[in-house]
């Protein structure tokens, strides 16, 4: 690769960061505001319904919708470089199929089941049952994966973060709306649906949209049999990388619903203010993920590892220190910062939130180790260190919880996060070691 070359590649990715760390701190300031109408208009109680909607539809859609955008942008790269367009043509057509199918799937189990399992979690009769229904419509239009890998592969991360500032301020304006208009929880629902829609379409368009600009045509009568033929190792990457996130999203679902089945209305409130925050605070990080993992893959595939080494070390670190510094002043003032901010309702959420806050520091340190395991190869390895940190956090809830309460819950949470970072960080060094410290 010659000097301009490289410059160009080390310019678009600052470039991308820029945009993605830029967007994403807007979208998460949006969000807390969101979060904060949101507490005081519902309370503790009404909040902890919200989230367990929430939660019983987001968990069926992570156990039976595959997400293929790692594996489009780690084929689809490819393509791209080798100016093949009918083979990317050919792997979107596949990506939307395979959204299409899960999406479908996912929607039907939800509303399937509802009726049966949602009533176990602590939702109330009758009323759970439809809210979870209304939301479960949005699974049908998910499509933002196939749009995700498109954006990314043609590094217009920049369309990524207006979209997602866009619906994120829409989503702060109705919510204020309901709030000033005294509107029950079903207005707070509906929204719920209405974020769904807005996140499962609106960046398929402008995907879409690239792709004709870009000469990359046919997608529609594109042979997407042909593509599986063009790209061995799709579907069992497909299978890895979606079985670690699987595994990882349904620890974070799977325990708000656990903290509503074994305790009550108010202490899930408690949980999920703890979680929204922990979330905003993770989220910070999680794009960087997405930002660099074409990249690392290029790094890796042309054997430049010294170079893949230090930017996985650099972000890291780099994550870790603004992460110290947005938190720890938190952390200090926490249950004044609660009172003021959510107001009386919450009062003793510290301590959940303090946890879980901790928590997030750990999680956002290590979460460049995701896409720097996968761009080695080595996605085999990621799955079983979260699937050990998932039967950890299993085997110590029920305990944890029955001991201390819903602090219990955020304690099993800090152990996950403890678990996959360590056992992530031990994988990779353990690769490093067979290639030489390389």
């Amino acid at each position: 690769m010659s000097d301009n070359q490289k410059k160009s590649r080390r310019g678009g990715l600052r470039r991308n960061l820029s945009w993605t760390f830029s967007g994403q701190l807007v979208v998460s300031l949006i969000a807390v505001a969101t979060l904060f109408i949101t507490a005081r208009a519902l309370g503790a109680a009404a909040l902890g319904v919200l989230a367990l909607v929430e939660a019983y539809v987001r968990l069926i859609d992570l156990i039976f919708r595959l997400e293929p955008w790692q594996a489009v942008i780690r084929f689809g790269v490819r393509a791209h470089d080798a100016g093949d367009d009918a083979a990317l043509a050919r792997l979107v057509k596949l990506s939307l199929l395979v959204d299409a199918a899960g999406g479908a799937l996912a929607g039907l189990v939800c509303l399937l089941t509802a009726p049966f399992l949602a009533p176990l979690t602590g939702l109330p009769a009758g009323t759970g049952v439809h809210y979870v229904q209304l939301v479960a419509l949005g699974l049908f239009l998910s499509f933002r994966p196939t749009a995700l890998a498109v954006l990314r592969i043609f590094d217009r991360f920049d369309v990524l973060a207006r979209i997602d500032v866009a619906s994120a301020l829409l989503r702060l304006a109705l919510t204020a709306a309901a709030w000033l208009a005294g509107l029950g929880l079903w207005a707070f629902v509906l929204l719920l649906l209405l974020q769904s829609l807005m996140d499962g379409l609106l960046a398929l368009v402008f995907a879409l949209r690239l792709l004709r600009r870009r000469g990359v045509r046919g997608v529609a009568g594109a042979d997407w049999r042909r593509a599986l033929a063009e790209n061995p190792g799709f579907l069992r990457f497909l299978w890895n990388s979606n079985v670690n996130v699987i595994l990882r999203q349904s620890v974070n679902r799977l325990d708000v619903l656990a903290v509503g089945a074994l305790l009550d209305l108010r202490a899930v409130g408690f949980y999920q203010l703890g979680k929204r925050v922990m979330n905003r605070a993770t989220k910070l990080a999680a794009p960087l993920r997405q930002v660099v993992f074409p990249e690392l893959s290029r790094l890796w595939s042309r054997g430049q590892h010294a170079r893949f080494n230090r930017m996985v070390l650099r972000m890291s670190l780099a994550i870790l220190a603004v992460q110290l510094v947005v938190a720890v002043p938190i952390l200090l003032n926490l249950e004044a910062v609660i009172r003021l901010i959510f107001g009386p309702d919450y009062a003793g959420a510290g301590p959940v939130m303090a946890i879980l806050l901790e928590s997030s520091i750990v999680y956002a340190s290590g979460i460049i180790l995701n896409p720097a395991l996968l761009a080695m190869g080595r996605d085999r390895l990621l799955v079983r260190a979260t699937t050990v940190s998932a039967v950890l956090m299993a085997a110590s809830f029920v305990p944890l919880v029955m001991a201390y309460g819903v602090e219990g819950a955020a304690l099993a949470n800090l152990g996950f996060n403890l678990a996959w970072t360590a056992g992530c960080l031990l994988g990779f060094r353990h690769v490093r070691g067979s290639l030489g410290g390389a």
